[in-house]
């Protein structure tokens, strides 16, 4: 199995597949798309060769925000989440592993899975966002984001 963590290019169809796929509330396509240029850190995870997740930050002021992570649902559990925040983690860090910039990010509170997995890459609470998501289809009531950092 050959994972691939690269650039990828926000137009490829592929990658909004994979977000619509992966997110019961995914982003629209012109929002989507309009994470591209100067600040956006774009990386797509590639397994043998298929893209198969990608994340979403933004860099401004010193400050990286965790703007979106997808694993397509056929490959999720499999730790191809973890590497993608490795990959953050890494470019964040200097050659001594010391964060050099914090890591913001928002997470559905509901979404256990994700917290555990930010929470065991050392990301902590900093707060909450009360009715900050849209709901999830059948549901009718927007979700409380929780807000997390690293570094």
């Amino acid at each position: 199995m050959a994972v691939l963590i690269a650039p990828f290019c926000i137009d490829d169809p592929v990658f909004y597949q994979i977000e619509c796929a992966a997110h019961g509330a995914p982003w629209s396509n012109p929002a989507f798309l309009s994470c591209s240029g100067r600040g956006y850190r774009l990386r797509g995870l590639w397994l043998d060769g298929v893209a198969q997740g990608f994340s979403i930050c933004r860099e401004v002021a010193g400050e990286l925000t965790l703007m979106n992570v997808a694993v397509h649902p056929s490959q999720q559990g499999k730790g191809l989440g973890a590497l993608l925040l490795r990959d953050i983690i890494d470019y964040v860090s200097d050659e001594k592993a010391e964060i050099k910039a914090s890591v913001f990010l928002e997470v559905r509170e509901g979404n256990a899975a994700a917290i555990a997995l930010y929470r065991k890459a050392g990301f902590r609470d900093i707060g909450r966002r009360p009715a900050y998501y849209p709901p999830i289809p059948p549901a009718n009531l927007k979700e409380t984001a929780v807000v997390m950092r690293l570094g």
